[in-house]
């Protein structure tokens, strides 16, 4: 496989990785006119600085160099920010000098058999520190739940069972959740329902970024019923959040009342790479019980966010 086919393959394996991990590819490094390295991934386990279009000690040298300066830039401990070398040539272990080494069809598996160093307040501050302190030419994308640039942004529920198709065997073999997602897609069938509390990632359009949106269920007395949803902007313009609207589905199908923010919103722009909370109040009648959450960002069910309520 030549290098180049080895970078294309390495990004299309990334997308077999959860939802809250977050892949930047072609980074573009401060005062470089091109891109030195092929992606870096944000995770759990750490940040992961990858160069997969080529290979030798050249590349291990640049890619350490590459995670010394994100480290220093992004305020990270040198100790969370990795460097890889992921070539078509089947390698294993670490070089001298730290450099973890996978091929295309292994490095999903490598990723999520390391330990977890982030825990989610961690994580996202991580994520969106190393998203200002580079520059990408294809923009940050999500995996599982969204996708590329490359992908047609109305893809929708084919587009996304797609993705889940790329995962390969030694994923599989690694994460046993990974396998029943897998066979679920291989069934025809869509990917699981979020619950409340997971992260859904909806797809940029011409006038609207990539969104990240987590809904989460805040207690309160009945008949309330409180939802806060985190918008963070994964694309490179401003988000309007007066577009933002959502819903709460009863066990009849009927919509409870709720709050309108819109109003509120009207005007707010959500900057790149930053995170704002939504606040939304249902009342839900008695003897009824709340079935699902729908967050909607605009006029076509792919831009709409479904979570279930446990």
């Amino acid at each position: 496989m030549a290098e180049a086919d080895a970078q294309d393959h390495t990004s299309r394996a990334l997308l077999g990785l959860p939802s809250d991990w977050t892949v930047l590819d072609d980074v573009v490094w401060p005062s470089r006119r091109s891109a030195d390295i092929d992606q870096v991934v944000v995770g759990p386990a750490g940040v992961f600085v990858i160069v997969s279009s080529r290979t030798g000690r050249s590349a291990a040298a640049g890619c350490r160099a590459a995670a010394d300066v994100l480290a220093k830039g992004a305020r990270l401990n040198r100790r969370l920010v990795h460097p890889v070398v992921c070539s078509a040539e089947p390698q294993t272990g670490d070089d001298d000098g730290g450099v973890l080494r996978c091929t295309p069809d292994t490095i999903v598996a490598m990723l999520l058999g390391r330990e977890r160093v982030l825990e989610r307040d961690e994580l996202g501050t991580a994520r969106t520190t190393v998203a200002t302190k580079v520059h990408t030419r294809r923009g940050l994308r999500r995996s599982l739940t969204g996708g590329s640039s490359r992908r047609d942004s109305n893809a929708g529920s084919t587009g996304r069972l797609a993705l889940f198709l790329l995962l390969v065997a030694a994923t599989i073999a690694a994460v046993p959740w990974a396998a029943a997602r897998v066979e679920t897609a291989r069934a025809g069938n869509p990917p699981p329902t979020p619950r409340l509390g997971e992260a859904v990632w909806v797809g940029g359009t011409p006038s609207r970024p990539p969104l990240e949106l987590t809904a989460e269920h805040v207690d309160g007395a009945r008949p309330s019923y409180v939802v806060q949803v985190t918008v963070r902007n994964d694309g490179d313009r401003p988000f309007a959040m007066g577009a933002l609207d959502a819903a709460l589905t009863l066990d009849n199908l009927q919509r409870a009342s709720g709050t309108d923010t819109r109003a509120e919103l009207a005007g707010a722009q959500l900057e790149p790479g930053r995170e704002r909370v939504v606040t939304y109040r249902f009342t839900v009648p008695s003897g009824r019980t709340a079935e699902s959450f729908v967050a909607v960002v605009g006029d076509r069910r792919t831009e709409q966010a479904h979570w279930q309520v446990p």
